[in-house]
């Protein structure tokens, strides 16, 4: 699949066949991620690959929790029946004091990744700026250390829904040269 067509095919999948992914496939996804830029060329990235049920009920449970009333529609709860998910962390002393943004570039590795292999993903933060629970009660939840910030969780699985194509706003809308 060439790099445009994944892009522009990639969408949220929250409901998933019951089919395992290999490990094999899981690495490959983490591999691609550890080719990510990052800020000063820190590296700064860890993986924790939940597949245990009781763990991906915990995290389902923790953000339906923090969950936002405008985003009810969107609960967590397809968490519990993916096949696998992903938290990205990342080593705060590697990160220069970007970690959100080298999360989020791993993450997007991940997720075009997943798709040009057949396998839905959607996106999920793991934190809130300016609120430091969720991050707290994942990192309990997978004992974390402290110098790691959970960023996103991503659920893996071979989609079992196919939604809408995107709708994408006007190109022209969208750019502005020289100035605004």
């Amino acid at each position: 699949m060439k790099l445009d067509e994944t892009i522009k095919g990639r969408r949220s999948i929250r409901k998933y066949q019951d089919v395992e992914i290999p490990d094999s496939v899981i690495e490959e996804l983490l591999d691609l991620a550890l080719h990510t830029p990052s800020s000063m060329n820190g590296q700064p990235w860890h993986f924790i690959v939940v597949r245990r049920q009781e763990t991906k009920t915990k995290l389902a449970e923790i953000k339906n929790r923090y969950c936002p009333v405008e985003k009810q529609m969107y609960r967590a709860d397809f968490l519990k029946d993916a096949p696998v998910i992903i938290v990205v962390c990342v080593d705060k002393n590697k990160s220069y004091d970007r970690e959100v943004e080298n999360a989020v570039l791993a993450t997007l590795n991940i997720l075009l990744g997943a798709f040009s292999r057949g396998i839905g993903t959607v996106y999920m933060s793991a934190y809130k700026p300016d609120d430091s629970r969720i991050s707290e009660e994942i990192r309990k939840a997978l004992r974390i250390p402290m110098s790691i910030a959970p960023i996103t969780i991503i659920p893996l699985g071979y989609p079992d829904e196919t939604p809408e194509p995107k709708t994408i706003r006007d190109i022209k809308g969208a750019i502005s040269y020289e100035s605004y």
